[in-house]
């Protein structure tokens, strides 16, 4: 979350491959370079293809990046997105139900220019609960090597968007657990909650 000004804040969830300390560094640079050009631009695209370039250019094509990012205007209830190569974010509000915002482009840093970048734009936004994660989660696994998978993610999501966030995030934790057994966790998970009421 980066407020922009007094109307608009960026949402924002990536996900870099490899693991480690190199890929620590990697996202703390790439989290840097964010904000840097948010102050230069709102422009989600022009940001994207800058990430981009700085990406490829930091990493010669070895690792990747994958990127959610919104702009919610409160004025004009507008959200404009770019979504690189990440899973889905779920959108719910209550004149079109649930939504996977999949606009956007391919992952970032694995060519340059990016072959096609497109923006979502909703317009008529003024009550909503956004939910954007990493891979980690809906990739964990059970003790029979399934997939916990997104349309899982989903299925609870439609249930109880309307619940408090920390008890969404505090339920999927409870529920993954419940799902993988005795298996540990192979990545990490990041769950990112936000509410315009």
């Amino acid at each position: 979350y980066i407020p922009i000004n007094k109307n608009q804040f960026l949402i924002c969830v990536a996900d870099v491959s490899g693991k480690g300390i190199p890929a620590a560094l990697m996202m703390s640079n790439f989290q840097a370079s964010l904000r840097t050009l948010l102050r230069q631009t709102p422009n989600l695209t022009e940001i994207v293809e800058a990430l981009n370039f700085q990406v490829l250019d930091n990493t010669k094509g070895e690792k990747f990046i994958t990127f959610f990012g919104a702009i919610y205007d409160i004025n004009l209830r507008t959200m404009v997105y770019v979504n690189a190569g990440h899973n889905p974010p779920l959108l719910y509000d209550r004149k079109n139900g649930i939504r996977l915002l999949e606009e956007g482009s391919t992952v970032l840093g694995a060519m340059h220019p990016l072959p096609f970048i497109h923006e979502g734009f909703i317009t008529d936004l003024s009550e909503f609960t956004l939910l954007a994660y990493t891979d980690g989660l809906t990739e964990t696994v059970n003790e029979q090597e399934q997939e916990f998978g997104p349309q899982a993610l989903h299925d609870y999501f439609a249930k109880n968007h309307l619940k408090d966030l920390k008890t969404i995030h505090q339920d999927i934790i409870v529920t993954l657990d419940g799902f993988k057994g005795k298996n540990g966790y192979r990545d990490d998970i990041t769950l990112l909650t936000c509410r315009v009421e």
